[in-house]
């Protein structure tokens, strides 16, 4: 990281953390594409009509989103698939390499630390709670169960964990390793790490305009700690 995006590190005094990429693979144990494609079947099991592009959908949430569009009154069964395969699917991930260490880091250093996610809120509180990170987290802000069209880049779940947190947007850090990550942190004013976990991310997340990026989530930590205390 260059010197400037070190410093976007280190003034930060609370962190929203995304969830699958920077804390876990959330869909280690049950891969997304299989997700999708058995939320697609068993809702054509249950009758429903679903359009040829829709059916080559391999991201599970833009299935959920699809799902919504076309039949909103199967919400409650249409979340309860993706929200069943999450829980299970977080049985086999662990941690991302330097996620814990980050967020001990911001314990240790007063820094309040929310995750913002599109997963369920179950899901990442199953996976806490399984590798003892409850402890590190001061709330989890994860996707509606009636209103999928609020998940990021809809700036609802940022504004949420907002109002929660002791600190104003600009003094706040989101990190994140998806588009819509840094898209929704650009449109509410939170400086945003980009969490490059994937070749060509990088380049793509500063196109974006991500304040600062990084491969590394434990060098993250290592910024927080050379920052010391909160004052």
């Amino acid at each position: 990281m260059s010197p400037e995006e070190q410093n976007v590190v280190r003034r930060c005094r609370a962190v929203l953390l995304d969830f699958d990429g920077p804390v876990c693979s959330a869909f280690a144990g049950y891969p997304a594409p299989h997700v999708a494609r058995d939320m697609l079947a068993r809702s054509r099991e249950a009758g429903m009509a679903i359009s040829a592009e829709a059916g080559t959908e391999t991201d599970p949430m833009e299935v959920l989103r699809y799902l919504f569009e076309v039949a909103p009154a199967r919400q409650p069964e249409s979340e309860r698939m993706l929200r069943e395969a999450e829980v299970l699917s977080v049985k086999e991930a662990a941690p991302t390499p330097g996620a814990v260490d980050f967020m001990e880091a911001c314990k240790e250093t007063g820094r309040p630390l929310v995750v913002v996610s599109n997963n369920s809120p179950e899901a990442v509180a199953a996976f806490l709670e399984k590798h003892g990170l409850a402890k590190l987290v001061g709330g989890v802000f994860g996707r509606s169960r009636v209103s999928p069209e609020l998940m990021k880049p809809h700036p609802h779940l940022l504004e949420l964990a907002l109002k929660e947190l002791p600190a104003s947007a600009d003094d706040c850090l989101m990190v994140g390793d998806s588009v819509t990550d840094i898209e929704v942190a650009k449109a509410v004013g939170v400086p945003v790490v980009g969490y490059a976990n994937r070749p060509g991310k990088a380049e793509l997340f500063r196109s974006l305009g991500s304040d600062a990026v990084t491969e590394d989530m434990g060098e993250l930590a290592r910024e927080v700690r050379a920052a010391g205390p909160l004052g």
